[in-house]
C-alpha cells in the first residue's frame, strides 16, 4: 500500500555507561526525533535498544529497523547523532552504502546530516572515524583506571578477588552489547569460577560491572 507520507524509523539507544555517567535519556532522544519528524512531515515509529553498546551493529531493534528499510517498508532511519547508531568506521561506512543501494535515507538531527547527498555521505564517514577514536580512547582509559585501582589494592565490589583479565573480559563483553545472562553462560562454559568459586549468574556479572562506580568512569573519561 502506498504511504501518504514518508515513514521514518527513529532509532534510540543508551549504553550502560551513557546512563551511569553521561545522563543520556531515551525520553530526550525520543522527543528530539518526534520534533524532527513533525518538522519534516514524516510519520514516525520508534525502535529502542537499551543498555547496549554501539561497538557492534548486532542490536535487535536496529536490525529490525534496517530490515524494514531494506524491504521498502520505511524511508528514513532517523537518529539523534552518529554514536547512537555506530562507533565503527567500517560499520558506519557500510551502513551509508547500504542506504544508498536500498534507496533509503540516514538522517542525524544533531548535525542536520542527510546521507542522500554526497556531502552528507562524506561528512558521515568523517564523523564515524571520530566516533571510533573517541570510543577507543574511552575504553583504554577505563582499562587503565581499573588496572591502577587494582594495583593500589582497591576492592572491586562483587568482583573483588577476580583476575584482572576476567573483569576486563566482562567489561569488554558489555561494551560489545552482550547481556548479563549471555556473559554468565559464556564464563560458566569456559570453566571460569565466580569470585567465591561458584557459578556465574546474571546478577553476579552485573555486580562486577557496577563495581566500577560512577567516580571510576568519570575519571576514565
Amino acid at each position: 500500500m502506498t504511504r501518504i507520507r514518508p515513514l521514518a524509523l527513529g532509532y534510540i539507544r543508551v549504553s550502560t555507561v551513557d546512563q551511569a555517567v553521561h545522563g543520556v535519556s531515551l525520553d530526550a532522544q525520543r522527543a528530539t526525533l518526534q520534533a524532527e519528524a513533525d518538522r519534516q512531515g514524516w510519520d514516525l515509529e520508534i525502535y529502542t535498544d537499551e543498555g547496549l553498546s554501539a561497538k557492534t551493529m548486532k542490536r535487535p531493534a536496529l536490525q529490525d529497523a534496517l530490515a524494514r528499510l531494506d524491504a521498502g517498508d520505511a524511508d528514513v532511519l532517523l537518529a539523534v547523532r552518529i554514536d547512537r547508531v555506530s562507533r565503527s568506521v567500517g560499520d558506519f561506512a557500510r551502513l551509508v552504502n547500504r542506504a544508498e543501494r536500498k534507496n533509503w535515507q540516514l538522517v542525524l538531527t544533531e548535525i542536520s546530516l542527510d546521507t542522500s547527498t554526497p556531502t552528507g555521505r562524506f561528512v558521515a564517514n568523517v564523523l564515524a572515524a571520530a566516533a571510533q577514536f573517541e570510543s577507543d580512547m574511552t575504553s583504554q582509559r577505563t582499562r587503565e583506571s581499573m588496572q591502577y585501582r587494582i594495583s593500589e589494592g582497591a576492592r572491586m565490589g562483587r568482583g573483588s578477588g577476580l583476575p584482572t583479565s576476567v573483569v576486563e573480559r566482562i567489561l569488554a563483553d558489555r561494551e560489545a552489547g552482550l547481556s548479563y545472562a549471555t556473559i554468565a553462560d559464556d564464563l560458566n562454559r569456559a570453566g571460569i569460577p565466580a569470585s567465591r568459586g561458584g557459578v556465574w549468574y546474571p546478577a553476579s556479572v552485573r555486580g562486577v560491572e557496577r563495581s566500577l562506580n560512577a567516580q571510576d568512569l568519570r575519571e576514565a573519561n
